[in-house]
């Protein structure tokens, strides 16, 4: 079965509005013809409210559990300077109590006893809500769930313990490395953009600083909720067992009712890393016993090239591990143990390419070769140009991956999918990150020419570099140092050079001339890569399920567990005791074989000295 085709094709420049059909109030526009793989018969309708509100509509009658999501162009880069930390406050306080459902966390106990799990999260540019509940509950959660949106509390009494909340999330992060590595290439980025901002945000961010500026932490939480949350920045899509028509009467009056300001969307044209600040190598001390080398080349957006993807492209060749490719000259000389690029700490207006290096013990002596071979790799995909073969190959195995794809459980869909509809047509969010339609050359030789020594940002992580941090990034405590030099030196530059065609067998067509290299890669090359990347693509599906099971179950499993733990303890009480009687019973037994020895020994004696008796008044009798 193909995927069911929009109006214009399998893509088209913008989706294709209705307005002839199913008429209610709050509604301007219907889209119908959804972009999905063969094996899924939901049905869908995407909305353009009257309030400018995106909404998509999924209708799935076999599902026992409904899930809704909303999310609202707004992040922690809008932070107000004086309170850094409000956007991620806000969205904690949004959920506390409403005019309708004043209680405290009123909404998500609803949640938790009708068998769902909330989500709230928040990224630099955006900010998400998602929930889900068992099927006969979704219309009750849906009216709490808009509520949200649009008369919350921000209630007092409640500030200083979320703010405790958060502080508790940033103390946690610094037993991990993520965090802090992040935070540390913040602390070297342009401090006019948003980007340089600690936007975690702590009990010294959000409490100890506006009050010694005589600030109002609520009042600053009313003014942010009015400036940013409007429906014209927002979207939200709905799964339910409901038909389109029972989720579309639901959901309209509901969330036509969330306010348009007519908000303008935070923008930021300016990378945070401009020209004068790249070409830096920074050291620093991981809290684990981890030693890697993370590349990052500040890009411009490359999301509105979804149907080309040239960083899909090119990171294809990166992380290819056959013979010829990067990770296999590194294996060679044993300075590496695994390889990985691809698009980082992604806005709408900037992103990274990130190519991050796992070193040996004998490779973080070796981190200049190392880098001088990702060039000359880099340089050799330069030299020979995007092929269309390999861009061909990599659609066609993304095509059949999605024709297959599953069904997806409707929270993963919801937060898979929730803010795709503010940036790409309606009716090809599910297909956007699966598959490719155009080829533009251009697009890849472009990203290619970003990827140079000037263009670099070097962050080399290991314990062996204790002597060289002596700087302290100011958030984290995290020992770190820099060196505002090139990290390329002259003697380098000269192994920056290509080393062969990247060629395939082609049938009958021209093929390239050929000449030696450590770089050859050969259409059986290109099976491996094919394998390689379905199963990369297989380990983060598996990575992001099992991150959603740990973020959604541990608050509902936690008491589970203390009981288990009680019970656990109870058994090997019990199972103790039972080897302790077991002990009792096997010497009990011996000494009742010992017993009954005796007692046989006393019959043998005693009976036939009775039998005798009784036989001599037998015989007495018998004669009287």
């Amino acid at each position: 079965m193909e995927p069911q085709m929009s109006s214009k094709g399998l893509f088209s420049s913008g989706a294709s509005p209705d307005s002839s059909v199913f008429s209610i109030p709050g509604v301007k526009e219907r889209y119908h013809n959804f972009v999905k793989p063969a094996a899924d018969k939901r049905d869908y309708r995407g909305l353009l409210l009257t309030n400018r509100l995106k909404v998509v509509l999924v209708s799935d009658p076999d599902t026992d559990k409904s899930a809704a999501g909303l999310s609202v162009q707004v992040g922690t880069y809008s932070d107000p300077d004086e309170i850094l930390g409000l956007a991620h406050l806000c969205k904690c306080m949004l959920v506390i109590g409403t005019k309708t459902y004043p209680k405290e966390n009123e909404f998500n106990k609803f949640i938790s006893e009708h068998g769902g799990s909330t989500i709230e999260r928040i990224w630099c540019d955006r900010t998400e809500f998602c929930f889900d509940v068992t099927y006969p509950y979704l219309k009750k959660a849906l009216d709490m769930f808009a509520e949200i949106l649009t008369t919350p509390l921000f209630p007092e009494s409640a500030i200083d313990r979320e703010i405790d909340l958060i502080n508790s999330e940033f103390e946690s992060y610094k037993s991990s490395d993520y965090c802090p590595m992040i935070q540390l290439k913040k602390s070297i980025s342009d401090p006019e953009h948003p980007f340089y901002k600690f936007n975690m945000g702590n009990k010294e961010t959000l409490k100890a600083i506006p009050e010694s500026k005589g600030i109002n932490i609520r009042e600053e939480l009313l003014k942010f909720y009015q400036k940013w949350y409007s429906s014209n920045i927002m979207s939200l899509i709905v799964v339910g067992k409901e038909s389109l028509d029972e989720l579309e009467a639901m959901i309209v009056p509901l969330f036509s009712n969330i306010e348009d300001k007519s908000t303008t969307a935070p923008s930021w044209p300016l990378h945070p890393f401009p020209p004068e600040l790249r070409q830096r190598r920074i050291y620093s001390l991981p809290t684990k016993n981890l030693r890697y080398l993370n590349i990052d080349f500040p890009i411009p957006c490359t999301r509105k090239h979804y149907k080309t993807k040239p960083i899909r492209y090119l990171s294809h060749l990166i992380d290819y591990e056959g013979p010829g490719s990067i990770l296999s000259a590194l294996k060679r000389r044993e300075w590496c143990y695994r390889l990985r690029s691809g698009s980082t700490m992604s806005t709408r207006s900037f992103d990274f390419f990130s190519i991050q290096v796992n070193l040996t013990e004998k490779g973080i002596n070796h981190i200049d070769e190392i880098i001088g071979l990702i060039f000359q790799y880099l340089t050799m995909l330069k030299n020979q140009g995007p092929q269309h073969w390999i861009w061909e190959k990599h659609e066609k195995i993304m095509d059949i991956k999605f024709r297959s794809k599953e069904v997806q459980d409707p929270l993963i869909t919801v937060r898979h999918h929730v803010d795709l509809i503010q940036e790409y047509p309606m009716e090809e969010i599910f297909s956007v990150d699966d598959v490719m339609t155009e080829w533009k050359p251009e697009l890849v030789t472009e990203l290619i020419s970003l990827l140079t020594p000037e263009n670099i940002i070097v962050h080399i992580a290991a314990k062996v570099f204790k002597e060289k941090c002596t700087t302290t990034e100011f958030c984290y405590v995290l020992p770190a140092t820099w060196l505002c030099a090139d990290c390329l030196n002259d003697d380098m530059s000269a192994e920056l050079t290509p080393s062969r065609n990247i060629t395939t067998t082609r049938g009958n067509k021209k093929q390239p001339p050929q000449t030696s290299s450590h770089f050859n890669i050969s259409s059986e090359d290109v099976r491996s890569m094919i394998q390689e990347t379905l199963k990369n693509e297989l380990k983060a599906q598996l990575s992001i399920f099992s991150d959603l099971l740990n973020s959604n179950l541990s608050r509902e499993l936690h008491p589970i567990k203390e009981q288990m733990e009680q019970m656990n303890d109870s058994m090997t009480y019990m199972n103790n005791q039972y080897e302790d009687l077991l002990k009792e019973y096997s010497t009990c037994k011996e000494e009742l074989k010992v017993l009954q020895v005796e007692n046989s020994r006393m019959e043998r004696r005693v009976i036939p000295t009775n039998t005798k008796r009784l036989s001599a008044k037998k015989t007495r009798l018998k004669t009287v």
